[in-house]
């Protein structure tokens, strides 16, 4: 029952002609999400890990993977990202047909992403041009993928700051 839901509602049944165009602008700033592009590295945290719980709970603590997923939480908060999606957590696994279709829908959802956040866990920070070539982030079977369908990619060092400072989409 926000302002902003109850002013669409209102203009939207004042103005028929501005219907579509007023709901999609709306849509697209309020779900538009960032997405996580990153080497997995031992345990990463599950859909079944987070299911029904903030990223931030202090439950969460224990798991393996944390910390690069809240900061990923965080940097997508940071650049006006409501939603936040990883490959970890937001898939069901156990659920083949859903893999499945997840895997088939990987360039798709790249491409749609606002934002996609190349996490380099392996760039310290403060380094130097040419060390984005040597990260190992390049040798993944998606890194081809999930460089070319993005609008705005953004890389990180292992801190979480940006690569180079370079913050041009």
């Amino acid at each position: 029952m926000s302002t902003e839901y109850k002013e669409l509602l209102s203009s939207t049944i004042a103005r028929p002609e501005l219907r579509t165009k007023r709901i999609k602008e709306v849509v697209r700033r309020n779900l538009q999400y960032a997405m996580l592009s990153h080497r997995w590295e031992g345990k990463e945290p599950l859909l079944q890990d987070i299911w029904g719980k903030s990223v931030y709970d202090s439950e969460l603590d224990s798991i393996n993977g944390m910390t690069k997923l809240r900061s990923f939480c965080k940097t997508a908060r940071n650049t006006g990202h409501n939603w936040a999606w990883s490959d970890t957590c937001c898939i069901d696994k156990n659920i083949n047909v859903e893999l499945q279709e997840s895997v088939n829908s990987m360039f798709v959802w790249y491409h749609h992403s606002a934002l996609t956040v190349v996490y380099l866990s392996d760039v310290p920070p403060s380094s130097k041009s040419g060390a984005l070539a040597k990260s190992a982030w390049n040798t993944r079977g998606w890194t081809v993928q999930e460089f070319i369908a993005p609008k705005v990619i953004l890389f990180y060092q292992n801190n979480w700051t940006l690569y180079l400072d370079d913050r041009t989409p």
